[in-house]
């Protein structure tokens, strides 16, 4: 019986903003922790998310440089678990509306032949959180 290796990558990247992707906080690292925070950042109720006008211009442009099939209608969705460094239990996510999907990127391999790496999906996610412990 013979085999195929399949290998996935999931890759982030931490965008160049001012503000985090659903409040107006700053996204300025090294102050005083637990300031940049704000009710919609804890989750609290009542409160709701407005995205960040920069987030979703890099998502297009990713998505437009790894040709991606760029979206119409996307969504966010609570991702629920407990890890301690999530303050709300969930995190706000994209999975089956992605802003981008159905991508690729065409690499020269070392023989000249090209290949074709398949981008499956670009989505926004805020970041989940940082547990910083002095020591």
């Amino acid at each position: 019986m013979s085999y195929e290796a399949v290998i996935g990558l999931e890759i982030h990247s931490e965008l160049k903003t001012n503000t985090k992707i659903f409040c107006g906080c700053a996204t300025t690292f090294g102050a005083e922790h637990n300031t940049h925070v704000c009710p919609v950042c804890l989750g609290l109720p009542g409160v709701l998310p407005t995205l960040n006008k920069r987030v979703l211009e890099f998502a297009i442009k990713a998505g437009l440089a790894l040709n991606c099939e760029i979206n119409k209608f996307s969504k966010f969705d609570r991702k629920n678990y407990y890890y301690p460094d999530l303050p709300k239990n969930w995190q706000t996510s994209q999975y089956d509306l992605p802003i981008c999907e159905n991508g690729y990127v065409d690499i020269t391999k070392s023989n000249g032949e090209t290949k074709r790496i398949r981008i499956t999906r670009i989505h926004m996610e805020e970041d989940a959180g940082k547990l910083v412990h002095s020591g």
